[in-house]
């Protein structure tokens, strides 16, 4: 398997037919409402849309964000037929432990670069260096700099990537695996298929999103009322998931031409996903810049996978990842809990039989993106569980 150093290059052609689509973007009318309505429950706010693209034209550099990548080591490894794409930096201390974290959708790398540096060289953040790790962070497949599939792929063929990128590629014997959004769920599979109980290299799992689903059904009170709030959720904001995992590609065409499009159905999942909320209703500037914002979006624009990385969910149907009953997450898991609005976690009891927890934190703050909404938050966060171990 060989690993090339790699380095984020810019196309111009591509930035400027970007430049150009945006420059001549259609707008919907705005829906009116009454006052102390909330315009983001029927979709992304026009009128924030509109402030984000003069803000696009006027005053967002993609050479900006291109250099907030390219402080780190970005390399691509061939495995199975992929060019994987990932930054490693190499922790501080003497024999530095080797973290995996996953993005998800419609995240990326760049939901990580303000954790990166806390991990790896805790000294620079008050900490101390010989609890720095080596930070591995791949973009999924079909994500951003990575190599697309011909056809959807899902978690569990992930998973199996994921550790022969740290083992084969990487030639780490044991590793730790952090996840959250669809990197939970591969996190997880890399515990139950990859752990070292399973002759893998996986020795502990971290997740921040309840992904690969529990074997046991609800029996408590408390498991079933949470059950019930979970298909509300669902039902009232899964229509993307079920698009996405059933036709994709006819999403995928409407998106083609549409950077504003893109922009808007990613947008209103940081605005709906996220701890946003103020004394005046949610403000997505609690958490997000504009810049931010773009920084994520310009990766799928740039790299032309907003189609690929909703295969996705179509893969993950095609493979349907789940704990089979009788089986566990044998590797020690923790679970930080943040304030999740949309998959939230079950009571710790509908897990037990199925995660080996030996941590367990919850939050009042911070949510689904929980790594880009408050870096410090989410790196003592997996700091605290690495110490455990």
């Amino acid at each position: 398997m060989s690993v090339k150093p790699f380095t984020i290059e810019t196309d111009e052609k591509r930035l400027s037919w970007i430049k150009t689509r945006i420059e001549s973007a259609a707008f919907p009318p705005q829906i009116q409402l009454g006052a102390g309505e909330d315009i983001w429950a029927y979709g992304a706010d026009v009128d924030y849309m509109r402030a984000l693209c003069a803000y696009w034209l006027n005053e967002y550099d993609w050479q900006d964000t291109v250099d907030e990548l390219n402080r780190f080591n970005h390399f691509t490894a061939a495995i199975d037929g992929y060019d994987i794409h990932f930054i490693r930096e190499d922790g501080s201390g003497d024999n530095p432990e080797a973290l995996l974290m996953s993005h998800g959708w419609p995240g990326s790398i760049y939901e990580f670069i303000e954790v990166i540096d806390r991990l790896a060289h805790p000294e620079n953040h008050g900490g101390k260096a010989e609890d720095g790790v080596t930070v591995i962070c791949p973009s999924l497949p079909g994500y951003g700099f990575s190599s697309a599939p011909s056809r959807p792929i899902g978690q569990v063929t992930t998973a199996a990537l994921w550790d022969k990128l740290m083992r084969e590629a990487l030639g780490f014997e044991t590793y730790i695996a952090q996840g959250g959004d669809w990197g939970s769920v591969v996190t997880g599979l890399i515990g139950l298929h990859h752990g070292v109980n399973k002759g893998g290299g996986c020795k502990a799992v971290h997740i921040n999103m309840y992904g690969l689903q529990a074997s046991k059904a609800p029996t408590s009170d408390e498991e079933i009322a949470w059950a019930t709030g979970f298909a509300e959720k669902m039902q009232a904001e899964g229509a993307y998931l079920q698009l996405q995992a059933t036709k994709p590609q006819s999403l995928a065409l409407a998106m083609a031409d549409s950077p504003l499009g893109i922009a808007a159905w990613v947008i209103e999942k940081f605005h709906g996903w996220s701890d946003v909320f103020t004394d005046d209703g949610r403000d997505i500037a609690k958490r997000f810049t504009k810049h931010q914002l773009l920084s994520n979006i310009m990766i799928y624009l740039m790299t032309d996978s907003f189609a690929t990385s909703i295969w996705y969910y179509r893969g993950y149907f095609e493979e349907l990842p789940h704990i089979p009953e009788g089986e566990k997450i044998e590797v020690p898991c923790g679970i930080g809990n943040f304030a999740e609005p949309y998959i939230t976690f079950p009571p710790r009891s509908l897990m037990a039989d199925d995660y080996h927890i030996v941590h367990w934190n919850d939050y009042d703050t911070v949510g689904h993106f929980a790594a880009m909404e408050d870096p410090p938050m989410f790196a003592a966060e997996v700091q605290q569980f690495l110490k455990k171990l």
